[in-house]
C-alpha cells in the first residue's frame, strides 16, 4: 500500500486537498485490489471502494474549479489594485494642478452635478426606449395578429368566390338547358 502523509504548513490548501483526493483515490484502487482477491466476500467492500473512488474524482473536479474561481479572483483583485493605483495617481495629478483652489472645486462639483443630471437623463432616456420597445412588441404582434386575421378573412373569401363561381357555372348549364 502506498502512504503519503499530507502537509499543509508549505502547500497551498487547495494543494493538500488534490493530494488528499489523489490519496483517495489510490486507497480506492488498493481496496479495489484487495476486494478482488477476497472474491465474493470482498464485493460490498469493492462497492465502497468505487464510491471512495468517484468521491475523489469529484474532488478533484472541485479542486480545479476552485482553484480557476481563485485564479479568477486573483486576477480581477490584481486590476483592482492597479485601477487604485492609477486612480491615486490621477488624484494626486488633479491635487498638483488644482493646487488647493476653491474655483476648480467648485467647477468639479458643478461638474458632477451637471454629470448627474445627464445620468439621470440618460436613465429616463433608457426607461423611455424601454417602453418604447414594449410597445413596438405590442404592436408587432397586433400586427400579427391582424395579419393572421386578414390571412384567414381572404382564405374565406377565395372560398366564396369559388362557391360563386360554382354557382355561376350551373347557372349557365341551367340556362344553357332553358334557351331557345
Amino acid at each position: 500500500m502506498i502512504d503519503r502523509s499530507i502537509s499543509c504548513t508549505a502547500r497551498s490548501p487547495i494543494a493538500a486537498v488534490d493530494d488528499i483526493a489523489e490519496q483517495a483515490n489510490l486507497l480506492a484502487v488498493n481496496a479495489s485490489i484487495e476486494a478482488s482477491k477476497a472474491g465474493e466476500h470482498g464485493r460490498g467492500f469493492m462497492i465502497v471502494a468505487q464510491e471512495i473512488k468517484s468521491m475523489s474524482e469529484l474532488s478533484k473536479q472541485a479542486t480545479k474549479q476552485v482553484r480557476s474561481i481563485l485564479n479568477d479572483i486573483q486576477k480581477s483583485s490584481s486590476a483592482a489594485v492597479m485601477a487604485t493605483e492609477r486612480g491615486s495617481k490621477a488624484v494626486e495629478a488633479t491635487v498638483k494642478q488644482s493646487s488647493g483652489t476653491g474655483e476648480t472645486i467648485q467647477a468639479l462639483a458643478s461638474s458632477i452635478g451637471e454629470a448627474s443630471q445627464a445620468v439621470i437623463q440618460i436613465a429616463a432616456s433608457n426607461q423611455q426606449q424601454l417602453i418604447g420597445m414594449d410597445q413596438v412588441a405590442v404592436a408587432m404582434n397586433n400586427i400579427k395578429q391582424a395579419t393572421t386575421q386578414n390571412a384567414a378573412s381572404t382564405k374565406q373569401v377565395e372560398l366564396t368566390i369559388r362557391s360563386l363561381q360554382d354557382i355561376g357555372s350551373r347557372l349557365k348549364e341551367m340556362v344553357r338547358h332553358y334557351r331557345v
